[in-house]
């Protein structure tokens, strides 16, 4: 094998040269094509309840995901006197190519505008991030006074198989490709994401290396959060390597902080059958921090 590599190696970066060239030119005629505002489905539209109450929760959801998969607990905060604002994070909702070229930095501009948005109405500011969601809570946690706690859900600071994936296979895989049809681990997964979620079924393989730079500027932020936080994550997460929890808990200022370990669930567990218990918690932090 090594010697056919050798011989013929010419050959293969020739190869490699004209799949990365046929990935540039298809990707121009991407962004050429997108113009003006995209058409969001109806199931991923963003959604705002509002209460009578000063304290609203602000839910940012998961990448390639949409505002859809936080409608239970939504209802659930709205019943119990909360006000709530899912929003819709730039590039998802309409398409991959949209996705595809939205920068990480527009995320969190448009959170921070949301969150401005949100103290000209009310006193008291929760955000729920689920997934990246929850890195993006992280990053904007010292955004306004009127920011009151911070819950994270599944949020990534480590990939499982991260150095292989982050360092390997992901920059040879987004040389040569634009777009990867995701892969579910389980039947019940996939049932899950479309059942109770409006999700993406292709990644941008740009949008990735978007999601790695919003991580390390997560990393970056962390050691200034002072805001009260609760980080939640499954027992065994098929994405994210526990240590992320561990991770988030230690570099953060916060004087009141706490860890809650989900059983046996999908990485998405606020969809999952912990749901009830997920809400429950998310619940009693805001009422404790007020």
């Amino acid at each position: 094998m090594f010697t056919f590599i050798v011989e013929y190696w010419q050959y293969i970066i020739g190869l490699l040269a004209v799949l990365r060239a046929y990935r540039g030119l298809r990707f121009f005629f991407i962004k050429r094509r997108i113009t003006g505002p995209g058409k969001i489905n109806l199931e991923a539209r963003p959604f705002v309840i509002k209460m009578g109450a000063k304290k609203v929760a602000l839910l940012l959801h998961g990448f390639t995901t949409s505002p859809r998969e936080f409608r239970d607990l939504a209802r659930y905060l709205a019943k119990n006197n909360i006000s709530v604002c899912a929003p819709l994070l730039p590039g998802h909702g309409t398409s991959p190519e949209r996705l595809a070229v939205t920068k990480y930095y527009q995320w969190v501009e448009y959170v921070e505008e949301q969150i401005n948005n949100l103290a000209r109405e009310y006193d008291e500011i929760y955000i729920v991030g689920n997934s990246f969601g929850g890195n993006l809570a992280l990053i904007c946690a010292q955004s306004s006074p009127k920011i009151k706690g911070i819950v994270t859900l599944g949020t990534p600071i480590f990939f499982r198989r991260d150095k292989l994936n982050r360092f390997i296979l992901f920059p040879l895989l987004r040389r040569i490709k634009i777009f990867q049809d995701k892969k579910y681990h389980s039947s019940r997964a996939r049932s899950l994401m479309t059942k109770k979620a409006w999700v993406y079924q292709t990644v941008p393989l740009r949008s990735a290396a978007q999601l790695l730079k919003l991580v390390n500027l997560t990393k970056k932020k962390i050691p200034y959060v002072t805001k009260p936080v609760l980080v939640m994550q499954v027992v065994r997460d098929h994405l994210i390597d526990k240590e992320s929890g561990r991770y988030i808990l230690s570099k953060v200022k916060s004087s009141k902080r706490s860890i809650i370990t989900v059983p046996e669930s999908y990485h998405m567990f606020l969809v999952d059958k912990y749901a009830p218990y997920v809400n429950r918690e998310i619940r009693h932090f805001i009422e404790e921090n007020h």
